[in-house]
């Protein structure tokens, strides 16, 4: 017999509920080998062990829809990690693109074309015409934002560890939200671990990892520094209006 991935791992999942033989369905073998085809497996086998220990309580259960009603809520939490870190890299970006180009421009936006003796914007600019020469890009025509746009999450990190006192005040000085002190980052090593934190987190949710990682309340601090509503970013749109779906779902097969 020709080797089965999915079968493989349908009876793991089969084991799970080897007490409650009643919970297996006569369709939950083809439904469970369908979500194992296209699903995230680390969160499907998450939430069948879930569905397991709830059912040692509550034998009356319907199992395939608990277990894809576990499921939901890891994607779901995924995503809106997903949201909170891609929230803050952009609102990290463009924040230290204006810090840069306020600090190095004369009168007009250039700093990246121009020559000059200070160390930081020299380096800066260099890094980034060493990106785009790479790229095979030309950054003539090019705003600062579009030269930041080149800057990976772990470049920004790079930078703010090189560049530390022109970006410092951001998150050194005191700062009052609404009454609330926020909390200060007095040392570069203190900024940069917590960057650094965030950025591994990022990496393990932009590919489709779950992550144990602990990051939210730095990314509220953070974003209250910058300036970011992170409280009307997450009142979540209708996806609804943004995807408009070619096919029909909802219509009974013949």
């Amino acid at each position: 017999m020709a080797f089965s991935l999915e079968n493989e791992h349908y009876l793991k999942i089969k084991q799970l509920f080897a007490s409650y033989p009643h919970l297996i369905a006569s369709d939950f073998e083809d439904r469970i080998k369908q979500s194992i085809r296209v699903l995230h497996f680390e969160y499907l086998w998450g939430a069948c062990k879930e569905a397991q220990i709830i059912a040692n309580k509550n034998q009356s259960l319907i199992l395939f829809d608990l277990i894809m009603s576990l499921y939901n809520k890891r994607r779901e939490s995924h995503q809106a990690k997903f949201l909170l870190l891609h929230c803050f890299e952009n609102a990290l970006r463009s924040t230290m693109a204006v810090i840069t180009a306020n600090a190095f421009n004369q009168t007009q936006d250039d700093w990246f074309l121009q020559s000059s003796s200070n160390k930081t914007q020299q380096a800066i600019k260099q890094k980034a015409h060493n990106i785009a020469t790479h790229r095979n890009l030309n950054i003539e025509n090019f705003n600062t934002f579009q030269v930041f746009d080149l800057f990976s999450m772990g470049d920004l990190e790079y930078i703010l560890e090189r560049h530390y006192s022109l970006f410092s005040p951001l998150f050194s000085q005191s700062q009052i939200y609404k009454g609330q002190n926020l909390p200060i980052y007095g040392t570069k090593a203190h900024l940069i671990s917590t960057i650094d934190r965030i950025r591994n987190a990022r990496n393990e949710i932009f590919h489709n990892k779950p992550t144990k990682i602990k990051f939210q309340k730095d990314i509220e601090i953070l974003l209250l520094r910058f300036g970011y509503n992170l409280f009307d970013a997450t009142q979540i749109i209708d996806i609804q209006r943004f995807i408009k779906l070619k096919f029909i779902y909802n219509k009974e097969s013949k």
